[in-house]
């Protein structure tokens, strides 16, 4: 099948997963059409993560994948808006971290039986329930690879940023068909840059201002920076089982 032609038939068939799982009756959130982005999975962007222990490498899940395919589905603006507006985390919003992890394996599977039918090899990746407590992350990052990938953008405490919003899960598989564009090569000073670049807008090491910190529910900013670990025990109150920055999200909307 033709790239284009199978990236609409893709798009038509996340779009229609995303539409049949909230006619669940156990599902309370309501979300946005998946934004897809097809990114080289020998982007040197990886090596240059991976080598400073915020990500794992694309080569150490599925040696064989030639590009990782992501989908952002962004929960409905109303939700985000109430997220904001309260003092602390929302039910909805807290809920919708669950919700969103549930509709995004359906996603992964939905992509499999395309490429599976296609011929190709594929392999999931991980979710954040695979969360890493001592490194204070996920041990492969979605939100990472569609920076890389320029889907979004990133925010504080690594939030993703697309198109001016923010609000839940990244998900992804990965796969040896090449369907994305093939990446630029970059010098050391470039890659030094692109990792400066993601930690000043991640905000772990701040600066953060006194309105961003005053938004904390969980006391976890100060000007110096968030405070990754006092942050997941504070998420991890909220959900035990996937104790991320997600689960709060009152900081996100502090972008520069």
């Amino acid at each position: 099948m033709e790239t284009e032609l199978l990236k609409k038939h893709i798009q038509k068939a996340l779009n229609e997963t995303a539409a049949d799982f909230q006619k669940r009756e156990d599902i309370i959130c309501r979300f946005e059409d998946p934004v897809i982005a097809y990114v080289d999975a020998e982007d040197m962007r990886f090596d240059t993560f991976f080598a400073n222990g915020l990500n794992d490498h694309t080569k150490k899940i599925y040696r064989p994948g030639k590009t990782i395919i992501l989908h952002y589905t962004p929960l409905a603006e109303e939700i985000v808006d109430a997220n904001e507006q309260s003092p602390a985390p929302t039910d909805e919003w807290v809920r919708g971290c669950i919700e969103s992890l549930w509709l995004a394996m359906d996603l992964n599977r939905a992509l499999v039986n395309i490429l599976g039918g296609l011929g190709r090899l594929t392999s999931f990746m991980n979710t954040m329930a695979e969360w890493d407590q001592t490194a204070c992350r996920e041990p492969w990052s979605h939100k990472i690879a569609a920076v890389i990938g320029g889907l979004g953008d990133t925010g504080p405490a690594g939030s993703l940023h697309v198109n001016g919003r923010y609000g839940r899960r990244v998900g992804g598989i990965i796969t040896d068909g090449l369907y994305a564009e093939k990446a630029k090569p970059y010098s050391k000073k470039e890659l030094a840059d692109e990792l400066e670049k993601y930690k000043r807008d991640a905000r772990f090491d701040g600066p953060c201002s006194d309105e961003m910190i005053a938004e904390c529910p969980g006391n976890a900013i100060t000007k110096d920076g968030i405070d990754k670990h006092k942050c997941e025990v504070f998420c991890g109150g909220l959900n035990h089982i996937i104790p991320a920055p997600e689960v709060c999200g009152k900081c996100f909307r502090f972008t520069r």
